[in-house]
Parts: C-alpha cells; structure tokens; sequence
C-alpha cells in the first residue's frame, strides 16, 4: 500500500475520480491555508511594539519564506509546513524527518501515517504498545495505540487524574465505619504517596481489543501481552486509560485537524472482546427487555453520561407502569359507570367522552411526572457519589473536543504570550445571535407550514372533499419528521457556527435548539386544533365532539408515527453494519489470491479489530437523537395525554423499544464512543440540557392540561371567562404547591448521600496530611492497631513550632489526650495523631 504495489507485485488500479477531486480540493486548500496565514503574520507584526525589533524581524521572514512557496507553490514546503502545524509539541516538531517529493494528497497520507507510527513507537520518556496492519480490502491502514500501564500511571500523576481509595485503605488510615452501613471510598487526585501507601483501588483488566477466541496472529503477538498485563496490578480502569491517551495523543497532534484534511478517516477506542460479550449476552440482547439496567457496568464501559441517559430511560420505563395502573384503575371505574367494554374501550381509552375521569387522569399524570422528576434526580446524585462525579473534576486531562471546531492558534485573550485555539468572546456573541436568529426564522416556517396544511384541508371540507381534516392530520404527522430531519443538518451547521471548543457545550447548545424545534413543531398542530381551530376553519364535522374527537384522533397517528421510527432506529445501524461487511467482503474476494483452479479463494472474515471500523459511531448527535425520541413521547403523554388515555400503553411501547434499540446499537452495531465524565457542577446537573427540559415539560404540562380542563371540558367549558381564567390560575397555583411540598419530601441529595460526602472529605482530608507529614509512608500495620508510643512518636513528628495549648501536655501527651483532640471540630494539624 505504502509504495504503490499490491500483495502480488502488480501495479495498482487507476485511482477513482472521487480521489482526483479530493487531491485537486486538497492542493486548492493548502494554498488557501497559507494566504490566510501570511495575511495573520502580516497583522502580528502590526500588533507587536516597535521596540521588539527581533521579534518583528523574525514573523517578516517567516512571511518572506512563505511568499516564496506561494509563488510558484512549492508543494514540498508548503505540505510540510502543513504536516508541521498539526504537531503541538516543539520538540516533536524539531524530530520529524518528512519525506521530499510530496506533492499529491497520497504523499501527505503516507507521510502523516508514518509521523503518527514514529510518535507512538520511537518515544523514549513513555512507552506505548502500537499495532499496525492492513485492512482486507487494502485501502486502509490502521493504527492501534494503548498506554502501557507504567506510562498510563506516570500520566494520570501529572495530571492529578481522579482515582478511588481502596475499602482496605480505610483501616489502615484509622478510619472506622459503622457496621452494616453502606459506603464507598473517596475519590481524589492522583498522587505518589497513594500508590506507595497502597490505598489505591485496584481493578480486573479488561482484555485486550481482539477476538481471544479466533486468536488473530495476524494482528501480532499481543496475546502474550495481554497475559502479561493480567498479572500485574491495575490501578485503572479501561475508561480511565482511554481518557489518559486522549488527552496524551491530543498533545501531541491534533487529530481533529487531520481528519478534516482528509489526512486521517477516523479515530475511536476500541471495544473489550471479554467485556463487550458479557454486555451483549446480559444487557444488550433483546430478550433483556424486562431485565434491570446493570448501570454499574454500563458506566464501566462507556462512561458516566451513557450511563446516566440509560438510567434516565430505565426508572421511565418503570414509572410509566405506574402510570398504566393508574390508568387503569381509571378505566375500571369507566366500566362500572358505563357497564360495557365497548363503551369504555372507544368511548374513553380512544374516544372523547368522560370529562370527569379525564381530569383525574390529568391530575394523576401530573403528580406522576413531578415525583419521576424529584426520583430521578435523587437517584441520579447517588450514582455520581458512587461514580465520584460529584467531586469537582480539578485535573488537566482535556474534556473530548468539539471535532468540528476549526480555528487558528493565535495570542490568546488571557495572556497574548500563550497560544489559545479558542474563539474570541466577541465572536462567539455575535455568532451565537445569529444563531438564534436562524433558529427563530426556522421555526416560524415550520409553523406557517402547520398553519397551511389545515387551512388547505378545510378548504377540500368545504369544497365538498372527503376527509381533508383526516388527510391534513396525515400531512402534518408527515411534516413533523420531514422537518425535523432536515432541522437535524440545519442545526449541526448552527452548532458549528458558535465556535464551541469542547464536545460537550457544542452538544449541549445542538441539543437545546434540537428540542426547542421539536417540541413546537410538534405541538404547534395540536395547540392549533385544541385552542385556534373552532375560531378560526371551524371543528372538522366528521369528528364527534368535533375538535376535541380530532385532537384524539391526531394523538393516535402521531404515536403510530413513533413506533414505527422507533423500530426504524433499530434497523438502520445494523443494516449499515451488514452492508458495510457484505461490500468489503465481495472486494476482498475480487482482489484476493487464487487458488490452483484459478478462482478466487473464500473471503477471510473481518477481524474484530477492523470490524469496528466498519460500525457506525455514536457521538453527541446520534445521543441527542436518543433523547428526542424518548423526550417526544414523554411530551405528548403530560400535554394531551387526557385526549387519548391508552396513549400510556403507547408511550411504554415506544420507551422499551427505544431502550432496547440503544442497548442493541451500543453493542453489537456502533463503536465504542468515548467515555465522557458527567459533569454536576453545570446547569441541569448530570443530565444536563435534557434535566432543564424535564422542568419545562413540567411547567408546559401544568399550563396545558389546565387550558384543556378549563377551555374543553364540561361544565368548565361553558362558564364566562372571567371565571374560566381564575379557575385556570387556580388550577396552575395548585400544581406549583404540589411541585414545592414534592421537592422537600424528595429532596435532590439524599440523608445517605449527604453522609457520604461527608465521609468522603473526610477521607480527603486524612490523605492529605498523611501525605504531608509521613512522607509517603504508612505504619506497616495502619494507625488503627498502632501502639501508644508509635502514637506519641508520631504526635511529637507533626506537633507545630508553636502549638497553641488545646488540651493535656503537648510534650508528652497521654492517649487520653489524644482522644480528647479527636473529638474537637478545629482539629488543624493534630487530628492525624488522633486517629
């Protein structure tokens, strides 16, 4: 591949026209690059006092050199400059030995390939294991990196990465715990005396990313590797390694950069065989659909914000059962009022009739929703304690950047002697007005395009047409996905336009819009129908109880509509899979040796390292659209549930297939998406955006559900309207007390919670001065079995130049002395001799 022959010595085939027009975009863009950069140092030097002559001297020669190359190019320079501009580090810049003769696309591949190789392999202050091979099809090289475990522990010490203290540390830190209590161990930033005291968590290694049971020795042998890695003791987890050569490989080069120069397809971690299996068999098979959310491993493995989206979706899925009982019983009284099933099936669960049992139904939606929302978020903090998420994340390991965030390194507006990639603030204000701007105009349109299709279906009523409210319900069922499929491009562009840095501030703004959007061009057509209709086209006639019959009937359509694209969601990740293995598979037929006969020999089946390459990815959009199509169904039971009762039933429908399709997805038909921390200290906490949007669902639901109590119900219905308004009020009043007294009987941090984070400083607090004052090193057998004498030794170690008197002889104190410090809250530097 890399000098232009196959595996048989034959020249290879003329290159495609879709490669001449990337290597033709490709030359165009480098001497666009060096314009823009010239005309940057051209503006430095305008910027920099007259007094720095040398500096001023040194950008004109820079800009000289680069004119030069420009006139006529000089492809050499200017890709090497190119190649130059990628590297973070100086001292790596100074080591790269580039190629001559690169003049085409293909060379400044190969080279960049060959840069990466020699970063990750020829590094003599840190070690890493690399794998190279080739793909089956032979059109694609690939590059497998992972931190060898001395390096991974070197760099989580440098950047203070949070690690957990081992259940055995407690003892030996003299700390005890009351019995049959639960608790788990503090997390902390990295330091040396924890690995010397031995206090640090150790875990199971996950196995290294091939198939153990095919056994791939074409890969190399890293099988020995992996026995070797199993006997020694691991202080992180495989998440934690990721996110350590994430940050490690992005201060090397910036491989955002390289892929949007077409230089690199793509980079991902990789899957665990040993463990991705046991998450298939136990988690993401379909027939786990009534099973438990085994979030512990699901956190393990993909990381925190995963995680916390699948336990948001797994307590929904058990609440909305409650729901369904509720409903039920409901419906039972339904029954014993009408005495027929019939009746009730299509009177009340379909139909439009029993306003009295409606508004119970909406009151008890109501309270369902505020204590889902109050459980969540208790539940929520006690996973991020158990997770150690709630501890403020202080170390240099970089959060995942935003991959389509482009800008230039200039002076940065902090401190002009440090280069920043980050947008000005300037920019980002008047990009993020602009955004806004779009996004309003947008959703006007969408909803003039509402307003359009029922006014084009009463004209076909009234021009004597036959069903043209039903075909408009149709039409906007239809209009809602065509738009908001195209919304989905529109607002990754507006994302883009912001100049977000980080993955998760452009996410959480795409997500913001993408919701926004959704919920008013759906909902648009059904305030229309339920508040506007009969002022304005008149209730469609074909529809008992008019538009209040029609809003039942469209809440029907709209719910079929999302069962059939939550199926549709399953099917299109695995689809893509298997036609992504069928094509490389006949390739590698078609270009594969032969036999004695003359045919081509059986294709070989993909490894699982290449597999991955050939699965789909799942970002921030491809989540944002996973929280949609749960939040959507959501919306529609809290606003206009009262319309249609059985819409429950639907809604659960929708929340297991979508759990399951996730589930299946993450597993078998996508890579491994990076392991992204939650982040509790933002707005929304864990969840986010998408804990922002639940509290307005709350407050959407309470105002619409007593609109359609007080405007469409009977007897409210006919009262005047000074009446209906303050019953309206009364109503909403009511709801916001319920929300209160819910917030304090349920509060956001559980007692347990609480204790454990004061346990949890605690344990900080002790490290912190052990560390300090024992040097790194512990008693052989901990302070808690210590003697008096080690006591006194150790008191009379750490007791201050100038003490001030607490309690007892400081020279030599006795041990009840030392019990009598322990008791006191301003223990300062003596509580380490007490314990």
């Amino acid at each position: 591949t890399l000098n232009g022959q196959d595996r048989g010595g034959k020249a290879q085939q003329k290159e495609p026209d879709s490669y001449k027009t990337l290597a033709g975009d490709f030359k165009r863009d480098i001497i666009k690059r060096s314009v823009e950069k010239v005309e940057r140092l051209k503006s430095q030097v305008g910027e920099i006092e007259s007094s720095d002559q040398k500096s001023v001297q040194d950008l004109k020669d820079k800009i000289e050199i680069m004119e030069n190359a420009l006139k006529p190019p000089n492809w050499d320079f200017l890709i090497a400059d190119l190649l130059k501009g990628f590297v973070h580090e100086e001292i790596d810049r100074e080591d790269m030995q580039l190629r001559s003769s690169m003049k085409e696309l293909r060379d400044a591949q190969i080279m960049a390939f060959d840069m990466l190789v020699n970063f990750f392999s020829e590094r003599e202050d840190e070690k890493f294991h690399t794998l190279v091979f080739q793909s089956e099809d032979k059109k694609h090289l690939f590059l497998c990196v992972r931190f060898h475990e001395q390096s991974a522990l070197h760099h989580a010490e440098q950047s203070r990465y949070l690690v957990q203290l081992d259940e055995s540390a407690l003892q030996k830190m003299g700390i005890v715990l009351k019995p049959k209590t639960p608790h788990n161990t503090a997390f902390l930033p990295f330091i040396p005396f924890l690995r010397k005291g031995g206090l640090l968590r150790k875990y199971c290694p996950e196995s290294l990313p091939q198939d153990e049971k095919q056994g791939d020795k074409k890969h190399g042998d890293i099988e020995a590797q992996a026995a070797l890695e199993a006997q020694r003791v691991h202080f992180l987890r495989k998440v934690d390694r990721i996110r350590l050569l994430y940050d490690r490989a992005t201060d090397i080069v910036n491989c955002n950069a390289m892929k949007r120069w077409k230089l690199m397809k793509d980079y991902f971690p990789l899957h665990s065989h040993s463990a991705l299996t046991d998450l298939r068999k136990t988690w993401g098979a379909m027939r786990c659909i009534l099973r438990p959310q085994p979030i512990n491993k699901i956190q393990g493995y993909f990381g925190s914000e995963i995680a916390v989206y699948f336990l948001f979706v797994g307590m929904l899925c058990m609440y909305t059962l409650g729901l369904i009982a509720a409903t039920c019983g409901i419906t039972a009284l339904v029954y014993i009022k009408t005495g027929s099933i019939h009746d009730t099936v299509h009177q009340f669960l379909l139909g439009s009739k029993f306003h009295y049992h409606r508004m119970a139904q909406a009151v008890v939606t109501l309270l369902w929703f505020q204590v889902f929302v109050c459980h969540l978020r208790q539940r929520i903090n006690w996973y991020m304690n158990q997770w150690g998420d709630d501890f403020p994340d202080t170390s240099d390991v970089k959060k995942l950047e935003n991959e389509h965030f482009d800008a230039p390194a200039m002076p940065s507006e902090v401190d002009a002697a440090m280069l920043s990639y980050e947008a000005t603030m300037s920019q980002r204000q008047w990009r993020s007005a602009l955004s806004a701007i779009l996004t309003f105009m947008y959703t006007v349109f969408a909803v003039w395009c509402v307003g359009f299709i029922f006014r084009a279906g009463a004209y076909l009523d009234r021009s004597g047409g036959k069903k043209g409210f039903s075909m408009a319900g149709y039409a906007v069922s239809a209009q809602i996905k065509i738009l908001s499929w195209i919304w989905r491009k529109l607002s990754l562009w507006l994302a883009i336009l912001e100049r977000h840095q980080y993955a998760a501030s452009f996410n959480s703004s795409r997500a913001l819009k993408t919701f926004i959007f959704s919920a008013i061009n759906a909902f648009a057509s059904f305030f229309y129908v339920a508040f506007a209709m009969q002022f304005t086209e008149g209730c469609p006639a074909d529809y008992e109880d008019g538009c209040w019959g029609y809003l039942c009937h469209q809440m029907i359509v709209v719910f079929a509509f999302f069962v059939g694209f939550t199926v549709f969601d399953i099917a299109v990740p695995y689809g893509t899979v298997l036609w992504a293995i069928r094509t490389s598979k006949k390739k590698r037929k078609e270009c594969g040796p032969k036999n004695k006969s003359g045919r081509n020999s059986p294709a070989e089946s993909l490894s699982f390292l290449e597999l991955q390459a050939q699965q789909v990815k799942y970002g921030g959009d491809e989540q944002i659209q996973d929280y949609c199509q749960i939040v959507m169904p959501l919306a529609f039971v809290l606003m206009f549930g009262i319309t249609l009762p059985f819409c429950s039933v639907l809604s659960l429908v929708c929340f297991a297939l979508q759990l399951r399709a996730d589930a299946f997805k993450l597993t078998r038909a996508a890579q491994r998406p990076f392991p992204s921390r939650c982040i509790v200290q933002r707005r929304g906490g864990a969840l986010g955006v998408w804990m922002v949007v639940l509290q307005l669902l709350a407050c959407l639901a309470t105002v619409t559900n007593s609109a359609l109590i007080v405007f469409n119900l009977e007897p409210f219905k006919s009262w005047q309207l000074n009446n209906q308004l303050v019953l309206f009020y009364t109503f909403i009043l009511a709801a916001l007390t319920v929300q209160i007294v819910l917030q304090a009987l349920i509060p956001d941090i559980s007692a347990e919670v609480a204790l454990a984070r004061r346990r949890h400083d605690r344990q900080r607090s002790v490290v912190a001065s052990l560390a300090h004052h024992c040097g790194g090193q512990l008693p052989e057998n901990g302070f808690g079995e210590t003697d008096k004498n080690q006591l006194v030794e150790l008191w009379k170690e750490i007791q201050p130049t100038n003490p001030v008197k607490l309690c007892g002889n400081h020279k030599n104190p006795t041990v009840g002395d030392l019990e009598k410090i322990a008791t006191l809250e301003e223990r300062s530097e003596y509580f380490i001799a007490a314990d």
